[in-house]
């Protein structure tokens, strides 16, 4: 299951020369007073949205948002909103929920509180982006019904069985539940909120450490922390974190240099040398888990103009070692892997033949299939990143006189072909895991809300399920392994690269992530504080 994908902005580089050599960002001349507790971070694009609930992946709604559970830096489950999350079967889990815990205007968070939230999100009419995290919560079908209305406005699977008490009970087994519910769909919302979802998106009532108190969507957002919060909060964690605007990855690492920025959350990989020079190894901190991977995307609609053997070919082309190694400089690996290496059911070479670089098979492929068109290969216009890959595998295409076509377009305009199921070939996309677990690279596959592939595949959801309901590791990681085969084989989705995911930050802050991908708001500040 998915539930946040991670999307890098690039744009031109240009050459920085100025270095940050101390804690510049403490004498007061840079937009972060650290020495007060306050930090500047760089938030990529206008902020459509904030709250859990409605947005899977926002670096603000984390900082305002208190989980059930949480996940460290190394990947395990911590308890958080909850003080305990168990069950005997894995199908059903009683949630016990931590004492004490209030929303910013003093309304108390009960068992009630966290499955109302769950049963709004849940509900189809809705219309909540995050509504499919809950999938395989027994009853969401009801709620969700291909045709007509809904037959219920609640989920089955969630009965509250005492003021802090509730159980969960999931379709099937499903071992992932407890990593699920750190995640930002699984975020309480007060009761007023249900009213006007929207509007509570722009003045949120949050359970979290951080209240909202400044919104400009296109200039800025400030969290403070809240005072009466009880729950976990990392030590050092900033007073004030102001997310700066930015629509242009190179303005926003250059306003890092300067120190008029203290942290911005990916550096995009033509950035990477650079930073290298410019900030040093105590400002460049490189996540230590895998956990960014770049795939090339065959909406399933499309299998007719270019059937499996042509996709085959087209992977078959694509020199995977030479863009890792030569085109991004040692910023990314090559990936012949659904999953990175992070995951415990990786394989090192799971894609087989169909991830090497094989021209002169390929061209037998296309000889064979009769291909004689253009593939477009689409890809976000403003990731530089997409444009060096799309324009490295157009080059090699031409090699065997295939014809690909780099084909760049504005974000939204992508982004609205690909949720009407309107694209017209394949094109790059970049995943980033939630949570430390296989079925966020192999399962999420098939979730349609995801990459909008239109993709089914039996025996691979027959596996996910064996490998959910698993009662050991090895179990269920044979079981995730047979689903990746059955994936790969199909075609829908081919492994490209693996992103490493480098931040750049002010000397005098320690960057820390959730199960592989930083979260802002948990960044130290190390030098001296006033507070």
């Amino acid at each position: 299951m998915r539930v946040a994908r991670t999307a890098v902005a690039a744009v031109a580089v240009v050459a920085v020369s100025t270095a940050l050599t101390s804690c510049g960002s403490l004498d007061g001349t840079s937009g972060s007073d650290l020495r007060s507790g306050a930090l500047t971070a760089v938030q990529m694009a206008t902020i459509a949205r904030i709250t859990g609930p409605q947005n899977p992946g926002s670096q603000i709604g984390m900082a305002l948002c208190e989980g059930l559970t949480r996940i460290d830096d190394a990947g395990k489950v911590h308890m958080d909103g909850a003080e305990s999350v168990t069950s005997s079967d894995r199908v059903t889990w009683t949630i016990k929920v931590a004492p004490g815990r209030t929303f910013s205007d003093g309304t108390p968070v009960t068992a009630k509180t966290w499955v109302d939230s769950f049963n709004f999100t849940a509900l189809g009419s809705h219309a909540m982006a995050s509504n499919f995290a809950y999938a395989h919560v027994a009853g969401y079908p009801a709620l969700n019904p291909a045709k007509g209305k809904a037959k219920r406005t609640t989920l089955s699977g969630l009965k509250v069985t005492g003021k802090d008490t509730f159980t969960l009970t999931m379709d099937a087994p499903n071992n992932d539940l407890p990593y699920m519910l750190a995640t930002l769909p699984f975020c309480p919302m007060p009761e007023s909120a249900f009213k006007n979802p929207i509007a509570y998106d722009k003045k949120p009532v949050t359970n979290g450490p951080y209240v909202l108190t400044k919104l400009k969507p296109q200039f800025e957002a400030v969290v403070e922390r809240r005072k009466d919060y009880k729950g976990w909060i990392p030590e050092g964690a900033a007073d004030k974190i102001t997310f700066r605007v930015y629509n242009d990855a190179n303005t926003a690492y250059q306003d890092v240099v300067a120190g008029n920025t203290a942290v911005l959350r990916s550096l995009p990989p033509g950035l990477i040398a650079q930073g290298k020079n410019a900030l040093g190894a105590e400002a460049l901190t490189a996540v230590p888990r895998n956990t960014l991977e770049t795939y090339i995307t065959w909406p399933t609609y499309l299998d007719k103009k270019y059937p499996k053997e042509v996709r085959k070919a087209f992977s078959m082309i694509i020199d995977r070692d030479a863009i890792s190694k030569n085109l991004f400089l040692g910023s990314s690996q090559a990936a012949h892997s659904l999953m990175p290496n992070s995951v415990s059911a990786y394989r090192p070479d799971a894609c087989g033949t169909t991830c090497s670089f094989d021209p002169a098979a390929a061209r037998k492929l296309l000889d064979r299939s009769g291909f004689k068109g253009t593939i477009p290969l689409l890809y976000d216009s403003t990731d530089t990143t997409f444009a060096e890959a799309a324009l490295a595998i157009s080059n090699e295409a031409k090699r065997i006189g295939l014809k690909v076509e780099p084909q760049p377009r504005p974000t939204a305009a992508l982004g609205a072909d690909t949720n009407n199921y309107a694209l017209d070939g394949p094109s790059l996309a970049l995943w980033g895991s939630s949570f430390p677990s296989a079925s966020e690279w192999v399962a999420s596959i098939m979730v349609d809300a995801n990459y909008r592939l239109k993709y089914t595949n039996p025996t691979a959801s027959s596996e996910v399920a064996k490998a959910w309901a698993a009662r050991s590791p090895a179990e269920a990681d044979r079981h995730w392994r047979a689903a990746e085969s059955s994936i790969l084989s199909d075609q829908v989705i081919q492994p490209l690269y693996y992103q490493v995911m480098y931040i750049a930050h002010d000397p005098c802050l320690k960057p820390h992530s959730a199960g592989g991908d930083m979260q802002i708001y948990r960044t130290q500040i190390t030098c001296g504080t006033g507070r």
